[in-house]
């Protein structure tokens, strides 16, 4: 295992030019960052090979016919967690697993084409593991903030911002699929790379990358263990908001700094807000800034992420560096995957 070493300012520099944009070219990183390109190469090298960072494309509201995403917490047997949430990683339609502190064992973050592919991994899947006691699934409705959005803020603050692309529902086919699929490996793999692994030409890899990302198919991001970059705490808020300022107070709490997802919930309670701290004594802080700005919101439920197993696909190590990762296959049957 890696040593316990924080990055250091230039590490984070190049980490949040490359969220910006995961896919830049190295003339343009190197000079957001002050360096040149061979040098900022070999730096991401370096972060990249030993898991401090890494950039992905994780399937986007625009690569689901019904939207569907869901936030499941799960209860397991005091003894079971960590190999419930092991043996739940390694599932493709398992973006997400953490082990929490609080009412539940593991909150996880579930995707799949379409309402009965999620309903069938819920119920003939999720349910039937082993060490499960309990799930209870929350739908998504609309994401406001989320992972590809979220800036280290080491660097000063670009001009405008970055929004979620808009959703128009893709009809994707075997060679898009599989350019996600290596996109979510490394979402900075060269074209010539992606022509080479889907048999298409480099011309044509283009174009369909183009495709997937301005239809919000696939959402590019750049990662780091939060641990080392100075973000060891994350907390995840359940709140309630009137209906009719749920659009509003969804928005706001968006902007917050340190909210890395923001999701409204066909459920209730309504909204789910999750943010990465410097430090457990933050807790407070934020919610109490939470609710200084959105006064009229009612904060339900509180959960700390005692150890992030898998996000994204990318499945993490204690100091959260990606070791591994599972294809985020949603289009595939969750029971019979082979079929």
């Amino acid at each position: 295992m890696q040593g316990s070493v924080a990055l250091d300012e230039d590490d984070l520099a190049l980490v949040e030019a490359l969220q910006r944009d995961p896919r830049a070219p190295w003339t343009t990183v190197a000079e957001i960052v002050g360096t040149n390109p061979v040098t900022a190469s070999r730096r991401w090298e370096r972060l990249r090979s030993t898991g401090a960072a890494w950039a992905t494309g994780t399937p986007g509201p625009g690569s689901y016919h019904a939207q569907c995403l869901a936030y499941v917490d799960v209860t397991c047997l005091p003894s079971a967690k960590t190999r419930v949430a092991q043996e739940l990683a390694g599932d493709a339609h398992a973006l997400s697993v953490d082990i929490t502190a609080g009412g539940r064992d593991l909150l996880m973050t579930v995707a799949a084409v379409d309402l009965p592919t999620l309903g069938r991994y819920l119920l003939e899947r999720l349910d039937r593991v082993p060490g499960v006691t309990g799930t209870r699934a929350r739908i998504a409705t609309r994401l406001y903030a989320e992972g590809s959005l979220w800036r280290l803020g080491v660097l000063p603050a670009a001009a405008g911002g970055a929004p979620l692309p808009p959703t128009r529902a893709a009809t994707l086919d075997t060679v898009d699929r599989e350019l996600m699929s290596a996109l979510g490996e490394d979402a900075r793999a060269s074209y010539a790379t992606l022509a080479q692994v889907t048999g298409i030409s480099q011309p044509t890899a283009r174009r369909r990358v183009d495709r997937l990302i301005s239809s919000g198919a696939i959402l590019l991001r750049t990662e780091v263990a939060a641990p080392l970059a100075g973000w060891p705490v994350s907390v995840v808020l359940s709140a309630d908001a009137p209906a009719g300022r749920l659009h509003d107070v969804a928005t706001t709490l968006a902007r917050l700094r340190e909210v890395r997802l923001c999701a409204t919930l066909a459920s209730t309670p309504s909204l789910l807000v999750v943010a990465w701290l410097s430090s457990l004594e933050e807790v407070h802080r934020f919610e109490q800034d939470f609710l200084q700005k959105v006064p009229d919101v009612e904060v339900l439920d509180r959960l700390v992420v005692l150890r992030a197993v898998k996000r994204m696909g990318h499945l993490l190590d204690d100091e959260g560096r990606a070791v591994d990762m599972v294809r985020m296959d949603v289009w595939q049957d969750p029971v019979n995957p082979d079929e």
